[in-house]
C-alpha cells in the first residue's frame, strides 16, 4: 500500500471520515508531482493550495443549489525521487479509490504526466471499452519528448496504449498548439475527436460538447482530464505552458455540464495548476470552482 500524506482539510462541510462501509460520493486524491514538466514547474504545490481555499468558496453551485454531496479526501501520494516507483504508488492508490463505491474519483495534480498512472488505474478497473476526454491546449501525443516517454507531453500517447481505449473513443477539446508528430498521429487516426479552440469560438461549446457525447456514447466509463492551460490564460495565468486564444472558464463549465449529463464520467483530474506562477490565486480558485460545479453535477445526477 503506498504511503499517503495526511491532510486536515475542509471541503466546506462536505468531508466525512474515511469509511468503507459508508463511502462518500466523491473520493479525492492529490498527486503533487512536477518532475515531468518541459518548462516551468510549481504544480506540486497545487493540491495543498486548492484545498486551502475551500473555506473561502461558497458551499453552493453557481445556480444557488446547496452542496450536500459527501467527500472523502485521501490526502496526497507521498513524494518519491524514484519516478517509476512513484508512478507505481499513484496507480495503486488511484486503483483503490476508483474501485471503491464513489460515484466519482477526483484527482488533483501535479503536472499532466500524473495522468499516465491515473488513467492506467482507471482503464484496468473496467472490462469494457472506456473513453478519454482531454480539455487542453496541447494534445500530449508525443511518443517521446525531451528524452522521456513519461513527459507531460506524452500523457495521451501513453493512455492510448491501454487495450480498452480506442483512438475512436478519445476526444481533445481546446487544442491550439501542436507538434508535427501529433498532427501526423491524428492524420493516421482520424476517428479521434479533434476540437480546436477556434472550433469552439466559431461553432460554440455546446455543439462541441454534444459531439463528444455522441462520439463516446457507447463506452462503459469515461475519464475526464482537465489541463488548466486548456482555459485561456486570461482566466488561468498560473500554469507552466500558457497558450493564448483559448476558451474561457465559462465555456469550460458549460462543456463539463453537458458531458456529465450525457456520459458515464467515473474519474476526473485537474492538472497543471502552478500556485507559484499564479496571481491572487486566480488559477487555483478556477480549479476549485470547477470542482464545486462538478460536485453539483454529480449531486444532481444522483437525485434525478
Amino acid at each position: 500500500m503506498p504511503k499517503l500524506v495526511d491532510h486536515h482539510t475542509r471541503w466546506s462541510g462536505l468531508e466525512i471520515p474515511l469509511s468503507q462501509d459508508n463511502p462518500a460520493e466523491i473520493g479525492i486524491l492529490g498527486v503533487p508531482f512536477d518532475n515531468a514538466v518541459s518548462w516551468r514547474g510549481g504544480t506540486r504545490h497545487a493540491p495543498e493550495r486548492i484545498r486551502s481555499l475551500t473555506p473561502h468558496l461558497a458551499n453552493t453551485t453557481e445556480e444557488g443549489i446547496p452542496l450536500k454531496i459527501r467527500v472523502n479526501d485521501y490526502g496526497d501520494v507521498e513524494p518519491d525521487l524514484n519516478w517509476e516507483r512513484y508512478f507505481g504508488a499513484v496507480e495503486a492508490q488511484a486503483a483503490k479509490i476508483i474501485s471503491s463505491r464513489h460515484r466519482l474519483a477526483f484527482f488533483l495534480g501535479g503536472d499532466h504526466s500524473v495522468g499516465i498512472p491515473l488513467f492506467k488505474a482507471f482503464a484496468r478497473n473496467f472490462s469494457g471499452p472506456v473513453g478519454y476526454i482531454q480539455f487542453d491546449s496541447h494534445a500530449d501525443l508525443a511518443d517521446n519528448f525531451e528524452g522521456h516517454p513519461w513527459s507531460h507531453a506524452n500523457t495521451a500517447r501513453r493512455n492510448i496504449e491501454q487495450s480498452n481505449l480506442s483512438p475512436n473513443h478519445i476526444a481533445f477539446v481546446g487544442l491550439r498548439s501542436f507538434l508535427k508528430e501529433e498532427m501526423d498521429y491524428y492524420a493516421a487516426h482520424p476517428g479521434i475527436g479533434w476540437h480546436t479552440a477556434r472550433d469552439i469560438y466559431r461553432r460554440g461549446i455546446e455543439t462541441i460538447a454534444h459531439e463528444v457525447v455522441e462520439q463516446l456514447k457507447d463506452v462503459e466509463a469515461v475519464y475526464m482530464s482537465l489541463d488548466i492551460d486548456g482555459i485561456d490564460p486570461s482566466c488561468t495565468p498560473g500554469t507552466g505552458t500558457p497558450e493564448h486564444g483559448g476558451p474561457a472558464t465559462r465555456e469550460c463549465l458549460e462543456f463539463l455540464r453537458i458531458i456529465f449529463a450525457g456520459l458515464p464520467i467515473k474519474a476526473m483530474d485537474i492538472v497543471e495548476v502552478s500556485p507559484p506562477l499564479d496571481i491572487s490565486d486566480i488559477t487555483s480558485l478556477a480549479a476549485l470552482k470547477v470542482m464545486y460545479e462538478v460536485f453539483g453535477f454529480v449531486q444532481t445526477l444522483k437525485t434525478t
